[in-house]
């Protein structure tokens, strides 16, 4: 489904929903019929018609066929030995590749650099992720924050302001506290740039520009022991963008 991914932004609300419904269960939904992935994406049947034909398929068991055409194998499905993980982590990491859009990219790059001070929230394991880039911008002469103390982040963010940049990485996208300060970014006309899973949700509606990874699982509310290779992978494509752009700019002048 790499290709399809581009059409993405293309979609409506309700259509994003059933997109990456089937995008996170590729080979169950080559096995429904549409009212079952209507149903479970919460959607009437004439949404998911239209948004297989906007991805350029006649209707839903065309859709299906080239799903079924894919090979996909669910991940549950398969045994845990060293060569299955392989391909999983794989996997995961080719289908955020897909996902990958420069111009987004491009962008977030120039806030970044532009930026007087870019701060970054990152909630749960999540916060690996956020360290990991707050060191590598810092590295690139980035004048950056991770706001670790739960009890500063508030108190921060309250005080941005449109010189600056909020960068808010969130697996499910519905991280109540990483909403929080978006939304307070947001108010104070700061740029606010989210990563998170490949899913329709809050934050990246919020969110200035929005950059997506691959995910199996985004539910992160009980036990989150959920890959966060594919955010790792973002961040690190975010960081090269933002030393090319550093790279270009010392040479220019």
């Amino acid at each position: 489904m790499e290709y399809l991914a581009e059409i993405y932004e293309t979609l409506t609300e309700s259509e994003k929903r059933v997109f990456s419904y089937i995008y996170q269960n590729q080979a169950r939904s080559a096995k429904m019929n549409i009212q079952d992935v209507a149903k479970a994406a919460a959607v009437s049947k004439t949404v998911v018609i239209n948004m297989c034909q906007k991805l350029g398929f006649e209707g839903f068991s065309d859709f299906k066929y080239y799903l079924k055409s894919q090979k996909s194998v669910l991940p549950e499905e398969l045994p845990l030995e060293l060569d299955h993980l392989q391909n999983m982590i794989l996997d995961q990491v080719k289908r955020t590749l897909a996902l990958i859009n420069a111009d987004v990219f491009q962008e977030a790059s120039r806030s970044i650099t532009g930026s007087k001070t870019v701060y970054i929230v990152g909630r749960g394991t999540s916060k690996a992720v956020a360290s990991y880039l707050e060191r590598m911008f810092l590295m690139l002469g980035i004048k950056c924050i991770n706001l670790t103390d739960f009890n500063l982040i508030g108190a921060v963010v309250e005080n941005i302001d449109i010189n600056e940049t909020l960068i808010v990485i969130s697996l499910s996208g519905e991280t109540q506290k990483a909403l929080e300060v978006a939304r307070i970014a947001k108010a104070r006309n700061a740029a606010v740039i989210s990563i998170t899973g490949f899913t329709t949700n809050t934050l990246s509606r919020i969110s200035d520009l929005h950059l997506y990874c691959a995910a199996d699982q985004v539910d992160t509310k009980s036990c989150d022991l959920h890959s966060r290779i594919g955010l790792f992978v973002v961040a690190d494509i975010l960081m090269n963008f933002v030393r090319q752009r550093k790279t270009t700019s010392i040479f220019k002048s």
